[in-house]
């Protein structure tokens, strides 16, 4: 809402059924923009007389079809033996699906904002709001984020009700809640709570909600931007709620007792409560062989621990632990180190950085030229740094396997949590050795154990209160038809029917 309308909110709130006055307090608590479309009409009353009407909408939120086929068209071809008046016009002459009379500014500049078109008649305080949205927006294509090679491929775009209509055609189930929010005082931007009524949490809804409620900010630009006003731990490096582009995704964590969050204006949909292995699983997993599916998880876990450990325990073993490797071993790393003037820390920092460089910089540039940077700025600066003496050739095999195991990290959230911590971890293997990578690890896992998401505990998922519930973790993926507990840790109807 903008300062003007809430001037006008308390000046004028009832319009005068003066058709010009109207339009110039339309106009002026609109700062008279260029994209507003006003057209005027004089429409001919049954005793021979004529009436001023006009019909108002933004140019590019409105569908200029709508407006022309269902609005002004029929205006014009009023009979002419009609008594036009706003109750006739509304009943009899407009063909659109969606007809709403108000009265006020506020309703007015707020139906114009929210892509509808006004019908105002001279000599009535009422106003017709007719539904026209038609702005432009993506069409539903596949995910690019998180993209799959078997399972459905459709993604979320820009507009809400596009989203709620893809999860909409995944559960078909009334229950399905789509609760309507608004958030930022001047973007006034839409979005829904969805959830199952008789499988969520109650008290986690609530929470969901009341968090929602307590949000004072202009302007909400992306879902990401509510991340944090709704973590438990705004501080904490480890995303506490779930992002994804993908509708199957989201409408099955739907099913499984979680509260999702759209916003309009965004393709990312909130997910929560969730916990920290949930982002080590791929929705591909759920559609491919479980044997194949639990392997990659481990696969995936490794992956995790060498991302953030495998550069610490290069530092912490050739810097003070020398005795923990095979001797030919730890001579074939000595020799290659041979001649280089920094010490195994520094070394290691150098190619770190180098990396996460690269890596910022391909993702700035266009497609095809970021990716060819990204590729031949690790091979030319890699080889370059190895025949320079600057770092030995081992490094450079340990900073590659640490990148290729932070990409293999589904989440791209959790991916930059494990490179952000892996730097800490090696400052403390060069001063501690294996002892500083111990130490560093525990308190990363104390700050886990004490972490919640919407009062669910980060590693529940860890912690199961029975075996038999274990269906789907980091460790185990039964097949399908085994499948028959929700998260024991939501608190909620857990079998599935």
């Amino acid at each position: 809402m903008t300062e003007a309308v809430e001037l006008l909110e308390q000046s004028v709130e009832q319009l005068s059924g003066d058709l010009e006055k109207d339009l110039n307090l339309i106009r002026g608590a609109t700062q008279n923009p260029s994209d507003l479309i006003v057209r005027e009409l004089l429409l001919e009353k049954g005793d021979g007389s004529e009436i001023r009407a006009a019909v108002l909408y933004i140019d590019g939120l409105a569908e200029k079809d709508i407006v022309h086929q269902c609005v002004i068209l029929p205006l014009m071809q009023i009979d002419a033996n009609a008594q036009v008046t706003l109750t006739y016009i509304e009943n009899f002459v407009i063909t659109a699906s969606g007809i709403k009379r108000v009265n006020t500014l506020h309703e007015s500049i707020a139906g114009l904002l929210y892509s509808n078109t006004l019908v105002l008649l001279d000599g009535s305080t009422d106003i017709l709001l007719i539904t026209s949205e038609g702005w432009e927006h993506r069409f539903v294509s596949n995910p690019t984020s998180e993209p799959i090679i078997r399972g459905p491929q459709d993604a979320f775009n820009e507009v809400l009700r596009t989203n709620t209509a893809l999860i909409r055609r995944k559960i078909k189930d009334p229950k399905l809640v789509l609760f309507p929010i608004q958030i930022g005082t001047r973007t006034l931007t839409d979005g829904v709570i969805a959830y199952l009524q008789d499988v969520a949490n109650p008290s986690i809804v609530n929470e969901v909600k009341r968090r929602l409620a307590k949000i004072e900010t202009e302007g909400i630009l992306d879902s990401g931007q509510l991340e944090d006003y709704l973590k438990d731990s705004p501080y904490s490096p480890f995303p506490q709620i779930s992002s994804t582009e993908r509708a199957d995704k989201t409408a099955a964590a739907i099913l499984e007792g979680k509260i999702v969050v759209l916003v309009d204006g965004t393709p990312f949909a909130l997910t929560m409560p969730i916990t920290f292995t949930e982002f080590l699983l791929a929705t591909e997993d759920y559609y491919t062989n479980f044997w194949a599916a639990t392997m990659i998880r481990w696969v995936r876990f490794l992956a995790m621990l060498m991302a953030l450990m495998l550069p610490s325990i290069y530092i912490a073993i050739t810097t003070f632990h020398q005795e923990m490797l095979p001797t030919e071993l730890m001579l074939a790393i000595a020799s290659n180190r041979s001649g280089i003037p920094f010490p195994a820390f520094s070394e290691a920092l150098i190619m770190e950085i180098s990396l996460e460089l690269l890596r910022e910089a391909s993702l700035r540039l266009p497609g095809t030229m970021g990716q060819t940077v990204g590729i031949v700025g690790a091979l030319v600066i890699g080889q370059a740094a190895v025949q320079a003496n600057i770092v030995g050739p081992v490094l450079t095999i340990i900073v590659s396997f640490t990148a290729i195991g932070a990409f293999a990290i589904p989440n791209y959230n959790a991916s930059l949590a494990i490179r952000l911590l892996r730097f800490p971890i090696m400052a403390l293997a060069a001063v501690l050795g294996i002892f500083g990578i111990v130490f560093a690890t525990g308190c990363i896992l104390i700050h886990m154990i004490h972490l919640r998401s919407f009062g669910v505990s980060y590693l529940a998922s860890l912690t199961p209160q029975s075996l038999q519930v274990v269906d789907d973790s980091v460790v185990l993926k039964k097949p399908a038809f085994a499948l028959k507990y929700r998260p024991a840790f939501l608190g909620f109807k857990r079998h599935k029917p």
